[in-house]
């Protein structure tokens, strides 16, 4: 009557506590009252904790070229003047390079055939492959190709496109190129694309201080303002006269392991730099098998209005303890596992066996009222 009714509107603690007060009295009614409210199922439903789910940075760091790269499909674009409508992006972690390949659909044949005869067969095979959950990527033919090639493929959790950021960021840096130079109707988007991705990966990087080209091929790639004015100052160094091959692989190895060198410690200081920076608003919880926890979900109900809705689901219990950022959970016996990120969590702080009394009476009425409409 004084906090969950419709005429007292499950307010908050101080709310009820004056309210309670200016009626009646008992001994630790505060803290009764406190207790209530904080283990509200409808109220922690809605409202955020008072201090929001951020976790510490996790640092990946790789050191080699094709060690790991990343996948991503741009589009639904402006279908082209030759009929592709998607673009599937791979960049490689270490070098930052960056491959993209107009296709006319994103059905994992498509995607599978691009990979193996256009950066495959150019490139190697990388050691690890790391996507969304995205149908494409997740089809038995993807995971049949990356068994195949001996490759590990990992993935992101739900609504966390903060765990693929490097393929995020780059997908803005190439609309934006793009956007720049292609026709009014926007349908030669894939012939530009081929000189936006020539840009990029011709230009300094700003956290490895070198161009993807001269980590990724040893050389910078010559544009036509090396033809007019002369060559670019290449970071390896070979020497003007005629060498024997054996010479001049030599001299690249040796100028490949220094720009690497070079390269992984740029890429270690400006990671400890983001991550100091990022861990600063850090607030962790701590989970463990068993424990009952909210979901944050983004689901959207039909003609609703997303203001009024109700954005925790609950309570989910902790299955397994994958990492100390993810974690699989289930809400009952026979549903379905979820595998999360630890933001999208908060502790469950109510009666437990209350909630599953109330879920066993709500369907109990449904099933009546269900017989009755029926004329049952």
């Amino acid at each position: 009557m004084l906090h969950d009714d419709i005429q007292v509107g499950h307010f908050g603690i101080h709310k009820t506590v004056a309210r309670a007060q200016n009626r009646f009295y008992w001994v630790n009614h505060k803290d009764e009252i406190t207790k209530w409210v904080q283990n509200c199922i409808v109220c922690n439903s809605r409202k955020q904790p008072p201090r929001k789910a951020k976790s510490k940075m996790k640092q990946y760091n790789v050191g080699a070229p094709m060690e790991r790269v990343a996948l991503d499909i741009i589009g639904p674009l402006p279908i082209s003047y030759k009929n592709n409508k998607y673009a599937l992006i791979v960049t490689d972690y270490f070098t930052k390079w960056v491959e993209g390949f107009p296709m006319p659909d994103m059905e994992t044949t498509t995607i599978v055939d691009n990979l193996v005869n256009h950066f495959f067969c150019r490139f190697g095979i990388p050691c690890q492959m790391h996507s969304d959950q995205g149908r494409q990527f997740e089809s038995g033919l993807f995971k049949e190709l990356c068994a195949k090639l001996k490759i590990d493929k990992t993935r992101t959790t739900s609504f966390r496109p903060q765990s693929n950021g490097l393929v995020e960021r780059y997908n803005r840096t190439l609309e934006n190129t793009i956007s720049k130079y292609i026709s009014k109707n926007q349908r030669d988007w894939d012939e530009q694309l081929p000189w936006a991705l020539m840009a990029y990966n011709s230009s300094e990087h700003e956290t490895t201080k070198f161009s993807p080209s001269m980590l990724m091929l040893g050389r910078e790639i010559q544009l036509p303002v090396d033809l007019i004015y002369g060559p670019h100052p290449q970071e390896i160094e070979y020497p003007d006269e005629t060498v024997s091959h054996n010479d001049y692989v030599k001299n690249m190895q040796e100028g490949i392991w220094k720009v690497s060198a070079k390269a992984r410690q740029n890429i270690s200081k400006n990671s400890d730099k983001q991550k100091r920076q990022y861990d600063v608003k850090a607030h962790e919880n701590t989970y463990k098998t068993g424990d009952v926890v909210w979901l944050y979900t983004f689901n959207r109900k039909a003609k609703t209005e997303s203001k009024l809705q109700r954005n925790w689901d609950g309570p989910y219990f902790v299955v397994e303890v994958i990492s100390d950022l993810i974690y699989k959970i289930k809400k009952t016996a026979t549903s379905k596992m979820q595998i999360v990120h630890h933001d999208r969590l908060k502790p469950f702080f109510g009666d437990v066996q209350n909630w599953v009394n109330e879920q066993e009476n709500q369907r109990t009425d449904n099933t009546v009222n269900t017989v009755v409409a029926a004329g049952i």
